[in-house]
Parts: structure tokens; C-alpha cells; sequence
């Protein structure tokens, strides 16, 4: 997905609701900083289908990965 910005545009991959995968669609897409933003335009459509809930949990896999890492441990200050 593209939007256009002052002095250029940005781009992002997002996983969608079929409905709206298509290209050419402009969206307004949550951002957790600022809220709802329009004038995301659909590029590219994947060819695999995800289903809602087999999408990956981002949150879960960085939780997973600061456990088995030791990056949950308290720092230690000098």
C-alpha cells in the first residue's frame, strides 16, 4: 500500500479484509500514533488468502522472543 505525503509518498504492507483487497482502492488505515489515516492506496494483492484468525500476533511473536532471548530481563544499572 502507497500514500503520498509532502515531498513524496510511504508504503506499507498491511493485512487486510478481502472486501477491501483490491487494486486500486484507496483505504483509511488505524495508526496507533495518530488514529484513522486516509489515502492508503491498495498496489499489490497477495496470492494467499489468510483468514482473520491465522493472521500472526506481532505482539505475541516479540513477547515469545524476549523470553527466549533474555531481552525481558531487567537491566541491570551501574
Amino acid at each position: 500500500m502507497r500514500r503520498s505525503i509532502a515531498g513524496g509518498s510511504v508504503r506499507t504492507t498491511s493485512y487486510i479484509p478481502r472486501e477491501f483487497a483490491k487494486v486500486g482502492r484507496v483505504l483509511r488505515l488505524r495508526d496507533d500514533n495518530v488514529g484513522w489515516v486516509d489515502g492508503w492506496v491498495v498496489e499489490f494483492v497477495g496470492d494467499v488468502i489468510i483468514e482473520g484468525d491465522q493472521i500472526p500476533d506481532s505482539h505475541k511473536a516479540i513477547k515469545n522472543h524476549r523470553k527466549s532471548t533474555g531481552d525481558s530481563a531487567p537491566r541491570l544499572h551501574a
